[in-house]
């Protein structure tokens, strides 16, 4: 597995912002600039003085973008793009470029398709569509409604080998593959502030996940939930995982249900996991072995991967202790739980343990 590239996605409203936000992209591998939206485009302008790599584009309405102008006019922007000699320029498949495609014989063309709703059924079948057209990249970016989707976009990443190829999950669920893009096969992965569903700010994608260091040995750890995009989990683990010098990333992972996960985190060969609501009681038909906590709790917030299958841990119980105790402990006082899943079984445990009544 090659290093991907990271790509930061850059808007404004005006050339001149764009332009400035361009070259502010530090740290990136090339810069994506989108056209759309832009109120006095001018292309020469968007594109002169550049110092690395771009990819130009001009989104239409009808493909999720802000360009609401007519099709002739955004093929005459493209096509100038083309001219200044940007690095790529990014065409919809549904555009009509076929010609186009075949005139450059695929040179500097990102073919681009875009499903904002799902993932379609015929996800294989459309890429191998794309891909004999020529382009030098095929991007599909769909929807991720489940894990088992983003597993699709993983399966597919592999078959394509060394074609060039960006795969991309959009929304919460399909986070993984913006962070791990050469796990998905992906020739670069794109950060930025919300250009698009799920999308990982450039600061954070460089510097909380380091993604531009992960490589086929990288570990792949993370944390598990629905929702989980609020967790803190990964901002101290990858700080944790810095510090300590490992070659590790912690990524998080949102699925439907706890099969779901468990599909996704055997695609990835995922090393262990910290499990929270709510999936700590149901992950534990995917555990081969407990720990006596979890047992007592029948719920566990920590998967350890092992040769003959995951182990679980609950450390909620041990979590819930060290302060009550630090604080002379709750022994013959009267306590009530609010609360009724996995860390409301822990607290009970906890205070059983403690001598609340």
């Amino acid at each position: 597995m090659t290093r991907a590239r990271l790509c930061a996605t850059v808007t404004a409203g005006t050339t001149a912002g764009l332009r400035a936000a361009r070259d502010a992209a530090s740290g990136a591998d090339l810069v994506e600039l989108r056209l759309d939206g832009v109120g006095d485009l001018d292309v020469d302008g968007a594109l002169a003085g550049r110092s690395g790599p771009v990819v130009v584009t001009c989104r239409p309405v009808w493909e999720g973008g802000r360009f609401a102008g007519s099709e002739e006019e955004r093929r005459r922007i493209l096509a100038r793009a083309f001219e200044l000699g940007a690095d790529w320029v990014d065409l919809e498949w549904r555009g009509g470029f076929e010609k186009l495609v075949a005139e450059r014989r695929g040179r500097n063309v990102v073919l681009s398709a875009h499903d904002f709703e799902a993932t379609p059924d015929d996800l294989e079948s459309r890429y191998r569509a794309m891909r004999a057209t020529g382009a030098e990249v095929v991007k599909i970016a769909a929807r991720s409604r489940s894990a088992a989707d983003v597993v699709r976009l993983h399966r597919l990443g592999r078959s394509a080998g060394d074609e060039a190829t960006v795969l991309v999950g959009m929304g919460p669920i399909g986070v993984p593959t913006r962070l791990l893009p050469g796990r998905f096969g992906s020739a670069w992965t794109y950060a930025g502030d919300g250009a698009a569903p799920g999308q990982v700010p450039l600061s954070d994608m460089i510097g909380r996940y380091r993604c531009q260091r992960v490589t086929a040995s990288t570990a792949i750890y993370g944390v598990a939930g629905a929702p989980i995009a609020h967790s803190l989990s990964p901002v101290m683990h990858n700080a944790g995982f810095a510090e300590a010098g490992l070659d590790a990333i912690y990524v998080p992972f949102e699925a439907a249900d706890a099969d779901d996960l468990m599909a996704l985190a055997q695609a990835l060969d995922v090393k262990g996991l910290s499990v929270t609501a709510p999936f700590k009681e149901s992950i534990l038909s995917h555990v081969v072995d407990v720990d006596p906590v979890g047992r007592r709790t029948g719920a566990v917030n920590t998967l350890r991967a092992g040769d003959g299958g995951w182990r679980g841990l609950n450390t909620d119980v041990a979590g819930l202790l060290a302060p009550l105790e630090a604080q002379g402990g709750v022994g013959g006082l009267r306590c009530c739980v609010l609360g009724a899943g996995g860390a409301a079984r822990a607290s009970v445990v906890a205070l059983a343990r403690l001598g609340a009544r």
